[in-house]
């Protein structure tokens, strides 16, 4: 059964930001506005961070092991039912977020100060009081 979340429409556009992250890409060229759009959230860091490691990174870790992966973009829907499916699993069957976990910790290590940041120069990001309900 897949889960019902009720912050799926916030989620899907952290899901859609964390995804380019992934992509075969110089993420240096998008990381700042993925910071600026993930500050932009009512999610706390430690929810981003959980987002990341537990949602994205163990669908889309894959990417970044092949030698020509996606470049472009990945397929939001496709995404989000592959992330749905995951969560849909009994924790006993799903691989910890952190497995293969260098590549997530690094993405987060260079994320999370630029989100802080944002957030400390802005009073309405600072606590993470953007869009979600």
């Amino acid at each position: 059964m897949i889960p019902q979340l009720p912050d799926l429409a916030s989620r899907r556009r952290v899901w859609a930001e964390l995804s380019l992250l992934y992509l075969d890409i110089d993420t240096d060229d998008v990381a700042d506005s993925v910071a600026r759009e993930l500050a932009d959230t009512d999610y706390s860091m430690d929810e981003l961070q959980s987002i990341l490691r537990d949602e994205v990174h163990p669908i889309l870790r894959a990417n970044l092991l092949v030698p020509a992966g996606v470049w472009q973009a990945f397929d939001q829907d496709w995404l989000g039912e592959q992330i749905l499916r995951r969560l849909a699993r009994p924790l006993w069957l799903r691989a910890p977020g952190w497995f293969f976990s260098s590549m997530a910790r690094r993405i987060w290590s260079d994320l999370a100060p630029r989100i802080a940041r944002i957030r400390e120069s802005s009073p309405r990001l600072e606590s993470g009081t953007g869009d979600t309900p």
